[in-house]
């Protein structure tokens, strides 16, 4: 199985993803939070919004989440919590 590292995501404004932009591959992003100014929650491809956290906590952990996907490991563990979307 291919194992894929941190070097070969890019960011595209707040949307995190390979590089090369393979279609189909999957993604994740960062968005604002609805009712706290400052917080945001990381999207994963299934849709599943993370718990709040600060915007530089948000793009680690996105990228965490992200390469545990890719890498076949259980929502990306290492992650913040994470709550179904409403």
């Amino acid at each position: 199985m291919r194992s894929y590292a941190n070097s070969e995501l890019i960011w595209r404004g707040d949307h995190l993803a390979l590089k090369g932009g393979r279609r189909g591959s999957p993604a994740a992003e960062i968005v604002p939070d609805d009712s706290y100014p400052g917080m945001w929650r990381i999207k994963t491809p299934d849709g599943t919004l993370s718990d709040m956290v600060n915007r530089t906590r948000a793009r680690d952990a996105a990228r965490s989440i992200l390469l545990g996907i890719l890498n076949g490991q259980e929502k990306g563990s290492g992650g913040p919590p994470m709550r179904s979307a409403a």
